[in-house]
C-alpha cells in the first residue's frame, strides 16, 4: 500500500504520509521516503519539498511492532542504521525540505522532522521523545539533532523524561521555525521555503551555535547524570542516551550516530527493555476481540463452580457485530473518594455526569474536591481556564432517584456491602430506561450475588476503578456468563472513552487484581509475624521495583479494608488461609493506617511519612507470644520470593479458571493497577523469565514449609512440564 503520496505544484513537491490509521513509519515507508526524496531531487519542476501528514496528525513515529520482532542486537543495530540513513537522505537533499506537522509529533516522527531543514507546526502540536519510557534510546538521529536545535540542557530533558513540549515552547526553544493555524500549515511551510530559496539548505547536523559553550554543555551533562544517580540499574537507556549525545558533540556527528546504534542494540538486548515493550503491547491488546465462551476454563469447563448456562450469550465478538449502547449521560451513585474520582474521570472525558448521594454534604464535598483537582491541573498548565469551566459544567447533582432517570449508564460506588449495593442497584433500575446499563464498582463481591433480585440482571456489569479513579489507568470490566454482549461491549468502549485501559475479567470474587493483591498484603503480615521488620519488608519490595512497599500501601488504603475484603475472598478461596493475627489485632485496636494516625506505622498529624510504631511492635510481640513463635531473621531474598511467588501462584489459578482472555491481560492489569514493575513484565511474564519449572519447585518448597496458600495449581504443573501457554 502506498504510504507517501507525491505531488508537485508551482515548484513545491508535497510528500504526504498516508499510512492509516496513524502514519507509523515502517521499513517499507522508509524506502519510499528515500525514493521520493531522490525523485524530487531529480525533478526539474521541483524547487522545494514539504513532508506532511494529515491536517490534524503528522505521524506516530516508528512502528513499534519493529521492536517487538527484533531478534538480537545485530538486527537492532541494523534497524537503527536504516532509519538513520533514510533520514540522512532527507537532510542531504540539495533542495530545501520543510516538515509541516500537526498533532502529537513523537519519537521517530520528530526525528524525521528534525532531519528536515525547516519545521512548521500547528498551534496545538505537542513534541516529545518518549523512547526512554520503553527502555530504549532514540535510534534515528534524535540524540544528535535535538541538542543542535535546542541546546544540550533542553535536549537532555526531553530525551531523558519523555515529557512533551507544546508549540509555543518548541518555537521558543528553536525546535520549530514557525507556528500557525492548522489550515495554514502548508502555506506557512511554502512561505518559509520561498524565503530561504536563495541559499543552500542548512543541515541540522551543521547547526552548532547552541552547542559551542563547552562549560555549559558539561554542566548540563553533569546535572543529568546526577538526576540519573538513583535510577534502576536494569534501565540502561538513560546513561546510553547521555553517552550518545556526548559522543556526537565531543567527537563527531557520525560517531554520535554509531554510538546511538550501539546503544539501541544494547537496549534491545536487555531483558528489562524487552519486558517494557511486552507490557506496552499487553496494555493495547486487552480490548481485542472477545468471544463470550472464550473465558471458560482452560480445562474445558468453568472450574470455579459457575459453568456456562443455557442463557449464556452466543454473540461472537466484542464490538463488530455486537450492537453497542451509546453512552452520553452517566450517573454516579455515592460521592465518597471512589465516586468522586469516577465522576471526575467521566467529566474529563467530556461526558455529562449526574451525581447522587443520600448525604447532600457529600455531594458538595465531592464537587469541591473535583474543582480543587482541576485547579491543580490548571496551575500545572495542563488545563485552560475555559476547559476547566466547561468541565465543571458537565457535573450536576441529583437530590432524588428520578434525577438519574435519563442516564445511559449508572455506576454505583457505595460502601462495599452486599445489602447496600443491592438496594442501590434495585433503586436505580426502577427509574432508568430498559436499555440503560447498571454497573457496580465493587472490588470483590460476585456480580451474581448483586444481580439477584434485579429485573434485568443481564444489564449488570462490573466497572472496577482503582483509587484515585480519575488518575489510575486501569478499569476491570467484569462480565457474568449471562451478561448481554452489547452491555459488555459498551462497558469496554466506555472505559476506553475515559482513556483507561480496560481488562475484561470473568465474574469471580476478587476478580483479577484483588485476587492477586490481597494475598500479597496478607503475606506481608505473615512475614511480619515470622520476624521480618516492617521497614525491611517494604524496602525489599521497593528494591524489587514497586513504587511503595506493601505495608506502607495497606496503611494508606486502610487495614480495615483488608480485613473486610479478605473475609469475602477467604470465603470463596479457603486455601488462602486465615487473616494473619497481626492484621486482625491492629484492626481490633483501631490501628487501621493513616486515617487513624497509626497502623503498621505511626503518622503525625498533617504528615503522611510513615514512622516506626511502638504500638505495632507491641501487637506483633503479643501475637508471637500467644502463638509461641519466636522471631527469626528473614533475608530480603525470602521476603521477595514469598511476596512475589504468592501472587504468581494465584495468577495461575486465575488462568486455570479462565477468568481472563490471555496471560498478558494479567500482566497488564498488575502493572497498571498495582505498580508491579513494568521492567519485570508483570506477574506471569516474571514467572516465565524465571522459568516455570524453577517456579514450580520454589512454590512446592514454600507449600511444604508454609502451607496450602503456596500450593501450585494443576495448570502451572502442566505448563511447567510442557512449556505451553
Amino acid at each position: 500500500m502506498t504510504t507517501i503520496h507525491y505531488s508537485v505544484s508551482e515548484g513545491l513537491c508535497l510528500l504526504r504520509l498516508d499510512g492509516p490509521p496513524v502514519n507509523v513509519i515502517t521499513l517499507a515507508s522508509l524506502e519510499e521516503l528515500v525514493s521520493s526524496i531522490r525523485r524530487a531531487a531529480r525533478d526539474g519542476d521541483v524547487q522545494s519539498i514539504v513532508i506532511t501528514g494529515r491536517a490534524d496528525h503528522f505521524s506516530a513515529g516508528a512502528d513499534v511492532g519493529l521492536f517487538r520482532d527484533i531478534d538480537g542486537p545485530g538486527q537492532a543495530a541494523r534497524i537503527s542504521r536504516l532509519f538513520q540513513e533514510a533520514f540522512a537522505e532527507v537532510e542531504d537533499s540539495p533542495k530545501p525540505v520543510a516538515a509541516a506537522v500537526a498533532g502529537k509529533v513523537i519519537g521517530g516522527a520528530l526525528e524525521l522532522a528534525m532531519a528536515c531543514h525547516f519545521r512548521v507546526c500547528d498551534r496545538r502540536s505537542l513534541f516529545s521523545m518518549p523512547e526512554v519510557n520503553l527502555g530504549i534510546n532514540p535510534g534515528a538521529g534524535g540524540t544528535q539533532r535535538l541538542p543542535r536545535l535546542v541546546g544540550v540542557e533542553a535536549a537532555l530533558k526531553m530525551l531523558l523524561t519523555g515529557e512533551p513540549v507544546d508549540a509555543a515552547r518548541a518555537l521558543a526553544m528553536g525546535l520549530v521555525d514557525a507556528v500557525c493555524d492548522g489550515d495554514d500549515l502548508l502555506a506557512c511551510a511554502a512561505r518559509l521555503l520561498r524565503s530561504a530559496a536563495a541559499g543552500a539548505p542548512r543541515r541540522t547536523r551543521d547547526r552548532l551555535e547552541k552547542v559551542t559553550d563547552d562549560a555549559a554543555n558539561q554542566a548540563a551533562f553533569d546535572q543529568a547524570r546526577a538526576r540519573l544517580a538513583g535510577d534502576r540499574p536494569e534501565l540502561i537507556a538513560p546513561p546510553l542516551i547521555l553517552e550518545a549525545a556526548r559522543t556526537g558533540l565531543a567527537e563527531s556527528f557520525e560517531a554520535g550516530l554509531r554510538s546511538e546504534q550501539e546503544a539501541f542494540a544494547r537496549c534491545m538486548d536487555s531483558l528489562a527493555t524487552r519486558n517494557k515493550i511486552y507490557v506496552f503491547f499487553a496494555t493495547r491488546e486487552t480490548a481485542k476481540s472477545w468471544h463470550p465462551q472464550a473465558c471458560c476454563s482452560l480445562g474445558g469447563g468453568a472450574s470455579h463452580g459457575h459453568p456456562p448456562t443455557a442463557d449464556t450469550p452466543k454473540q461472537t465478538t466484542l464490538g463488530g457485530a455486537t450492537k453497542e449502547i451509546r453512552i452520553s449521560r452517566v450517573a454516579v451513585i455515592g460521592m465518597g473518594s471512589m465516586g468522586t474520582g469516577i465522576a471526575q474521570a467521566v467529566m474529563m472525558a467530556g461526558l455529562s455526569v449526574t451525581v447522587l448521594d443520600e448525604r447532600p454534604a457529600a455531594v458538595h464535598s465531592g464537587k469541591d474536591r473535583i474543582l480543587a483537582s482541576l485547579q491543580k491541573r490548571l496551575s500545572q498548565g495542563k488545563l485552560t481556564p475555559q476547559r476547566l469551566e466547561a468541565t465543571m459544567a458537565l457535573l450536576s447533582p441529583a437530590t432524588d432517584w428520578p434525577g438519574i432517570a435519563q442516564a445511559d449508564l449508572v455506576i454505583e460506588a457505595v460502601f462495599e456491602d452486599v445489602a447496600v449495593k443491592r438496594s442501590v442497584l434495585a433503586a436505580a433500575e426502577r427509574v432508568v430506561g430498559a436499555e440503560a446499563i447498571l454497573a457496580s464498582n465493587t472490588s470483590t463481591i460476585s456480580l451474581d450475588v448483586l444481580a439477584d433480585g434485579l429485573r434485568r440482571p443481564e444489564r449488570l456489569v462490573g466497572l472496577h476503578f482503582f483509587n484515585p479513579a480519575h488518575a489510575m489507568p486501569l478499569v476491570e470490566v467484569i462480565r457474568r456468563d449471562a451478561s448481554a454482549p452489547e452491555v459488555v461491549a459498551s462497558a469496554m468502549k466506555f472505559a476506553k472513552t475515559l482513556r483507561k485501559t480496560p481488562v475484561l475479567v470473568r465474574n469471580r470474587e476478587g476478580f483479577l487484581v484483588n485476587r492477586l493483591f490481597i494475598p500479597y498484603f496478607k503475606e506481608a503480615f505473615w512475614l511480619l509475624e515470622d520476624g521480618a521488620q516492617a521497614q525491611e519488608i517494604d524496602r525489599a519490595m521497593c528494591e524489587f521495583g514497586f513504587p511503595m512497599g506493601p505495608l506502607t500501601l495497606i496503611d494508606m488504603a486502610g487495614i480495615d479494608i483488608l480485613v473486610h475484603t479478605d473475609a469475602v475472598l477467604r470465603g470463596a478461596f479457603p486455601r488462602h488461609g486465615p487473616l494473619p493475627a497481626v492484621a486482625a489485632a491492629l484492626a481490633d485496636r483501631g490501628l487501621v493506617g493513616q486515617k487513624s494516625g497509626g497502623g503498621v506505622y505511626r503518622y503525625e498529624k498533617g504528615r503522611h511519612a510513615p514512622l516506626p510504631s511502638p504500638a505495632c511492635r507491641e501487637v506483633v510481640a503479643q501475637v508471637r507470644q500467644g502463638q509461641g513463635k519466636p522471631p527469626r531473621a528473614i533475608e530480603p531474598d525470602e521476603i521477595v520470593r514469598r511476596l512475589v511467588l504468592r501472587m504468581v501462584a494465584e495468577a495461575f489459578y486465575v488462568l486455570e479458571e479462565g477468568l481472563v482472555q490471555r496471560e498478558s491481560d494479567v500482566d497488564a492489569a498488575m502493572v497498571l493497577g498495582t505498580g508491579f514493575p513494568d521492567f519485570r513484565g508483570g506477574v506471569v511474564k516474571y514467572a516465565r523469565d524465571l522459568g516455570l519449572p524453577a517456579v514450580l519447585g520454589q512454590l512446592a518448597a514454600l507449600a511444604g514449609q508454609l502451607g496450602e496458600r503456596f500450593a501450585p495449581c494443576k495448570l502451572l504443573r502442566d505448563m511447567a512440564r510442557t512449556g505451553e501457554k
